[in-house]
């Protein structure tokens, strides 16, 4: 039986790279799409320069490159800070490319990596899927994602599209978050919260091999076509959990630090002044945090359920790796490697 295709954008992204492995170590002929070097390129995976902003560059890799069984979108720009312009173009009228170009495709289907930002940030208990959609922080990274999910159920059919909604994703290669962290309490005294939750509030943790593995699903099997899944560990950790988690492995030397709660009317200008600095500076990453929408984010209770895709892992034999798992990928020759060190890790942005 021949292998399915899959192209993949993206495919440089944390995420976007993940998703090539995974398809790759399971027999898939994957296609990667990416505009810049894929850093320790996979065996076995062909690779194509382009953007979901440069249609040209889009229809030849789907058109020509074709025919694809799937399109899994990784493609995109996750910033709290970044202009309106940038975050529109890359998370929405890159989509709207996308999905013209597949127009032409007849029966192949799209995997959109969306965000689980696209309820709002606030707090929630066992949010499922059909939850509203809302940009409750007239934030343009929820709404660019928003907009892009509405286009794609309104000008696709049900049999041709599924959406996925990662939380915070984790794993070997964070890029993302967890340098952010790192960098906060290398620099603290104090393991710092903000609001009236004091830490005990669900940070929502997506192991990226959890993700990588929904995609597969997403992509290969029936059941999930015009459907929507939030992609969350089921195991719930805490603020308070993940920052001992990585005070433990990164900075032992801090790990007895004292957690301490501050109001978040006296962090907000705090976070104010952050991400209009960073956005006057036209940034894509904070020039401190938390900027604002992360202090909301870390000071809200971000309980969605994952039941739904529990239910898809349970029927094709999936499991979810531990949210803390840090022993690698699949396929990956670095796989045996542990994550990033402390000294190796730099203050980055949002991921893709």
């Amino acid at each position: 039986m021949t292998p399915t295709r899959i192209l993949v954008t993206g495919a440089a992204g944390f995420i976007g790279n993940a998703c090539v492995r995974e398809f790759l170590a399971r027999g898939f002929r994957v296609t990667a799409l990416a505009h810049r070097r894929i850093p320790r390129r996979p065996q076995g995976m062909e690779m194509v320069s382009g953007s979901l902003s440069d249609r040209r560059s889009l229809a030849s890799a789907i058109v020509q490159r074709g025919p694809f069984d799937a399109v899994v979108n990784c493609a995109g720009m996750a910033s709290d800070v970044a202009r309106t312009s940038r975050l529109m173009e890359a998370n929405y009228h890159g989509v709207r490319n996308l999905v013209e170009c597949m127009r032409q495709q007849p029966g192949r289907r799209l995997v959109q990596i969306s965000t689980s930002d696209v309820y709002g940030i606030r707090d929630f208990v066992d949010a499922d899927e059909t939850t509203p959609l809302e940009d409750n922080l007239h934030q343009a990274y929820p709404r660019s994602k928003i907009l892009a999910e509405r286009f794609i159920t309104a000008t696709l059919p049900s049999n041709r599209y599924v959406i996925l909604r990662p939380g915070a994703v984790c794993g070997p290669g964070d890029t993302t978050i967890l340098p952010r962290v790192l960098s906060f309490l290398r620099h603290s005294r104090y393991v710092i919260h903000f609001g009236r939750w004091r830490g005990h509030n669900r940070w929502p943790l997506a192991h990226v091999r959890n993700v990588a593995k929904a995609a597969m699903l997403a992509a290969t099997c029936d059941e999930a076509l015009g459907q929507a899944y939030n992609v969350v560990d089921p195991k719930i950790t805490t603020v308070e959990q993940y920052c001992r988690w990585v005070l433990r492995t990164f900075l032992p030397n801090k790990a007895a630090i004292k957690s301490l709660s501050v109001p978040l009317a006296a962090a907000w200008p705090y976070g104010l002044i952050s991400s209009l600095a960073s956005r006057t500076m036209g940034r894509d990453r904070p020039l401190f945090d938390p900027s604002l929408y992360a202090l909301y984010s870390i000071s809200s209770n971000l309980d969605f359920s994952s039941r739904k895709l529990q239910q898809l892992f349970d029927r094709h034999g999936e499991q979810f790796l531990d949210s803390f798992d840090m022993s690698g990928l699949p396929g990956n020759a670095d796989a045996d490697e542990p994550g990033p060190h402390a000294s190796e890790v730099k203050a980055s942005g949002r991921g893709s």
